[in-house]
């Protein structure tokens, strides 16, 4: 095995001695929670030995990875994340989900006998789980007994907690030799590598995590990056902001590995509504139960509807005009808004798509249209009966309303998670957060 540090991707082989490559890794185990120096670009070469039938190395490239080879020529990355499942999972899988980016987790198994539900969400939202050993020991100091162990014991776990079995095996440290590849390979698996590595892990800040991944990138890359294993909150705050950069460089996102044997599909998680009043709103109705989480509303004097992100409209007190319930969605509904007069709704779907029922005028959407973030939100002109769409990044986009501004851009650290418009029109409120962590 053999790490290189450098600018740029390096693309010939070189052998390593075991001297050699054991000083490398504790090395990296020494620096763990550190401040990066720079960015690590990887090659691989084999350890020198004996050579069997099974792959000389591991894959680093999306075009490498089970199933990948359509990739090839591709501008495309694959984003990964290992060491969970953690605390950090649903706050990367959040990110994601919204963005609409596909990716892949390398868990421990050690983790998913902790973490099972955090395991479950990661497959539920149809992340491949693969594996990464029960407790990310370096597998060449290992017997062929303790690796076989390892990746079995994980194996068996993934399976019993999401159902699937997975395709790949990413080797902790990245530390491998011909002894790890057979055992890897006599159980049918890939040993996956990866091609950028920003070392999140070190918490060198989130601006450098950013730069790392974006500056590194290349058609084909497989990104490492961590939602387990320790602090991840500068992983989760460069998150948005490498998702933003990649997409702004004209490169899409791809999944990698997957299973064996696949999970099977998740169970619709019913949800219920639960709807408090205070002062003068009317008063709220039974709980509705929906097969969709809830994710907007919108009231008049008389009552208020409730939007699923499937695009069911539940209503109470008011009329009934329309939903897209039951119909194909190019991505989740993620906001609703009312006319003035009560009279109708719009929806809004997270590609800008907008869906308008009863008096509400449909004036125009982003639906189509390549967005460096998801749209979040919506609000109404009340003068005019235009609206305006808010996007994850501050974007702003006005459709028969007066456009004042936006904080678009691809360098905001700010997530955008509303837009409140004024009473009468005259301007709007953007209101976003970010983590009190973020460098």
């Amino acid at each position: 095995m053999v790490k290189r540090n450098g600018p740029t991707r390096a693309t010939s082989a070189t052998r390593a001695t075991s001297a050699v490559r054991a000083a490398r890794l504790a090395a990296r185990l020494a620096a763990f929670g550190a401040t990066a120096a720079g960015l690590l670009v990887l090659t691989m070469a084999p350890v020198a030995g004996t050579q069997t039938s099974q792959p000389a190395q591991p894959a680093f490239d999306t075009w490498q990875a089970p199933g990948g080879a359509p990739t090839a020529g591709q501008r495309v990355i694959a984003l990964t994340f290992d060491d969970g499942p953690g605390p950090s999972t649903p706050q990367v899988l959040s990110v994601l989900e919204q963005d609409g980016v596909p990716a892949t987790f390398f868990e421990i198994g050690g983790n998913i006998a902790k973490y099972p539900r955090y395991a479950q969400m990661v497959a539920a939202a149809g992340y491949p789980v693969e594996d990464h050993t029960w407790s990310h020991p370096d597998l060449t100091t290992l017997s062929s007994a303790q690796i076989g162990q390892q990746l079995d014991a994980t194996q068996l776990e993934i399976r019993s907690v999401i159902g699937g079995t997975p395709n790949c095996v990413r080797p902790p440290y990245n530390a491998w030799n011909d002894t790890v590849l057979q055992q890897v390979a006599q159980r049918g698996l890939t040993a996956m590598s990866y091609s950028v590595d920003p070392r999140d892990w070190s918490l060198p800040g989130v601006t450098a995590i950013v730069s790392r991944v974006v500056g590194a990138a290349f058609p084909g890359a497989v990104v490492d990056l961590h939602d387990g294993g320790g602090t991840r909150s500068e992983t989760v705050a460069a998150l948005p902001r490498i998702i933003s950069g990649l997409r702004g460089a004209g490169y899409g996102f791809v999944s990698i590995c997957g299973y064996l044997t696949p999970p099977p599909p998740p169970a619709p998680a019913p949800e219920t509504s639960a709807v408090h009043a205070f002062g003068q709103a009317p008063a709220p109705g039974a709980p509705i139960t929906s097969t969709a989480p809830y994710v907007a509303a919108a009231g008049t004097a008389t009552g208020y509807w409730l939007a699923a992100q499937d695009g069911g409209v539940f209503s109470t007190g008011v009329s009934f005009y329309g939903s897209m319930g039951g119909k194909a969605l190019h991505l989740p509904v993620v906001g609703m808004a009312a006319t003035p007069d009560g009279g109708g709704y719009w929806l809004v779907a997270a590609d800008g798509g907008i869906f308008s029922f009863g008096d509400a005028r449909f004036s125009g959407s982003m639906g189509g249209t390549p967005l460096n973030r998801p749209v979040v939100g919506m609000a109404v002109d009340p003068t005019t009966g235009g609206y305006w769409e808010v996007s994850a990044d501050g974007g702003v986009f006005s459709f028969d309303a007066p456009f004042y501004g936006s904080m678009g851009g691809p360098t905001t650290a700010n997530q955008f998670f509303a837009i409140v418009a004024s009473p009468n029109g005259t301007g709007y409120l953007l209101v976003g957060q970010h983590p009190a962590t973020s460098a």
